[in-house]
């Protein structure tokens, strides 16, 4: 055999076993990537469950249910003149617009009734003719200074009452109203509100408003409310964010949650006082002529705009 052939069949030999170690290499490439895909995806899998431990107190140990929905919700908080547009200097950045993206989830198997209910109005395609009601224009105008829960409704949605019964009505059209009672089951116990950002309902409301505890223990809400899911996921401090807004306590004081007071408006500590003052004194007239509209609007009322942008499921 000429040099020429043995060195031609070594080249090849060499080449083969070149190409075999790089195609073992390939597949074991192969098989670490869907070992890290496989991994990934079970992570993102359990994360829900893991969220809304992440979101609750430390020395919270009761379990939460299987989420069975996930909904993202955009909220924007704005400035103490309720406004968000973008301004060329910044006067204040402590009072500047705050903008914050949360996960939901949703417990079906739990809340089945609550669960459907309230996803009846999330995803709801926009239609300019015949608008439909969605929480992508709900407004947060309470912080409950008892209960610590947040509270919100959607815009626009009222309840009337027509032919002897209660509707919602809603730019002019009759939606009929609901209770979101649960059917009674042993087997599923009603969860307890003793977390941080649960979602819960208010069995006898026939609207479909919602509220997020904001403190890990608000057990008081139990015999009234329903819980039917939680946040997953509030990276921007939203919870945190809103405990620390101004609002009229049901003693017409304004004050946070701590019960300290702040300036309204961005003034002085005397003007806040006054202002509170002023408040008390409309608050004792009211009460005095039997006008409880006044107490019904400003008990707990915050002092911030805080609506939602945007809502959909994931």
């Amino acid at each position: 055999m000429t040099d020429r052939h043995r060195y031609g069949d070594e080249d090849s030999d060499s080449s083969h076993r070149l190409y075999k170690s790089e195609s073992t290499q390939s597949i074991s490439s192969d098989k670490q990537r869907r070992v890290m895909m496989k991994q990934f995806v079970q992570s993102i899998v359990v994360a829900p469950i893991i969220g809304c431990s992440r979101i609750s107190s430390a020395d919270d140990s009761s379990p939460l249910p299987q989420v069975t929905h996930k909904v993202f919700m955009d909220i924007r908080i704005s400035r103490a003149d309720g406004t968000f547009y973008v301004r060329d200097t910044i006067e204040d950045p402590a009072d500047e617009p705050f903008y914050a993206h949360l996960v939901l989830g949703l417990f079906g198997n739990n809340a089945p009734n609550s669960v459907q209910q309230f996803l009846q109005y999330v995803d709801v395609p926009f239609d300019l003719d015949n608008p439909n009601p969605s929480y992508a224009t709900t407004r947060f105008r309470t912080l409950d200074s008892e209960s610590g829960l947040l509270i919100g409704g959607i815009s626009g949605l009222d309840l009337t009452t027509l032919a002897g019964g209660n509707v919602l009505e809603y730019k002019g059209r009759v939606i009929p109203a609901k209770l979101w009672l649960e059917n009674t089951d042993t087997s599923k116990a009603a969860l307890a509100h003793d977390k941080k950002g649960l979602l819960t309902h208010r069995n006898l409301d026939l609207t479909p408003s919602f509220g997020i505890t904001t403190r890990s223990s608000a057990t008081s809400l139990d015999s009234s409310h329903t819980v039917f899911g939680c946040v997953l996921e509030d990276t921007d401090g939203f919870l945190d964010k809103v405990v620390d807004l101004p609002a009229i306590t049901s003693d017409g004081i304004v004050s946070r949650t701590s019960n300290e007071p702040v300036n309204v408006g961005g003034g002085n500590a005397v003007a806040s006082s006054v202002f509170t003052a002023q408040r008390k004194i409309f608050r004792d007239a009211a009460k005095t002529f039997g006008d409880s509209r006044l107490e019904k609007v400003y008990d707990g009322k915050l002092l911030r705009r805080i609506e939602v942008t945007q809502m959909g499921l994931l």
